[in-house]
């Protein structure tokens, strides 16, 4: 499968089929670093032998990132192409401006194509547009009453809106990292949470906090969760019954940036991958 995700040793996803993920969880968690092992297996698609954590990059992940706290995935600005990084409300409109105009372009370039294309069937590159703390990057955007911060405001609720209704046939994932995830807590949008095909929260934390990610209908076993581990919610496979408890693989800091600057390293490229069909 060329988009096969791995999150543990025994649960795997389909990436492009439950493209939209959320992940929740207090500071020192293990939510952000949890993200940063996902890119780097997004960025090395296929994955082939599950005995190698990275793939053949065959098929890279586009990345794109929002970091205001300018911390972990902000560090990536230093591996990835210019204006994939953004730290700042101005950068962010423009880096989810381009974004959002990309996935457009290539939509554009499937309606081309014979009836019912899609990316995934012509064995596209995905891309994805991650966007970490999203609480706190939500709330600055509803920070001001000028016109000019208004005009922010609504640009990126319009961006955000688009790409998460639209991003599906094209492959334009969306992630979405913060504390807490739920619509009223986070000021999340409704609409990327219903098309949220992933969950995750990690880390120890109450039953109210678990029950804000997942929801009144899903069973959350009564179990302690460390650093690096979390529940899954995953569409389809656990919309009824219980969360899945899984742990991410274990890897040294410097391990995963050498990890992240092979996987990103000369394989981040629009004019070659937008486009690109490999079936």
């Amino acid at each position: 499968m060329s988009y096969l995700l791995t999150l543990s040793k025994s649960l795997s996803i389909d990436a492009y089929k439950k493209i939209n993920f959320l992940v929740a969880g207090v500071r020192g968690s293990g939510k952000t670093y949890g993200t940063l092992i996902l890119i780097a297996e997004l960025a090395s698609f296929p994955r082939i032998s599950p005995c190698e954590f990275l793939g053949t990059v065959q098929l890279p992940t586009q990345i794109y990132c929002v970091d205001f706290k300018n911390s972990d995935l902000a560090r990536l600005g230093d591996i990835l192409p210019t204006g994939r990084v953004a730290t700042n409300k101005e950068d962010a409109i423009k880096v989810v401006s381009d974004y959002d105009g990309k996935m457009h372009e290539r939509l554009a370039f499937l309606r081309d194509k014979e009836f019912g294309a899609t990316a995934g069937a012509l064995g596209m590159p995905m891309y994805y547009l991650l966007i970490d703390e999203w609480s706190a990057t939500n709330a600055s955007f509803n920070q001001g009453m000028t016109k000019a911060d208004k005009d922010l405001r609504y640009k990126w609720n319009s961006l955000i809106t688009d790409i998460s209704m639209l991003n599906r046939v094209p492959g334009f994932g969306l992630g979405i990292i913060s504390q807490q995830i739920s619509v009223v807590n986070s000021g999340l949008n409704s609409s990327v949470q219903e098309e949220a095909g992933l969950k995750l929260h990690f880390g120890d934390a109450n039953m109210n906090s678990d029950r804000l990610t997942f929801g009144n209908d899903i069973q959350i076993p009564e179990m302690r969760l460390e650093t690096g581990e979390a529940y899954a919610w995953i569409e389809g496979l656990t919309s009824s019954g219980y969360v899945i408890p899984f742990c991410m693989p274990e890897i040294e800091p410097d391990k995963l940036w050498d990890y992240l600057k092979q996987a990103l390293s000369n394989t981040q490229d629009d004019k070659k991958y937008l486009f690109f069909t490999s079936q």
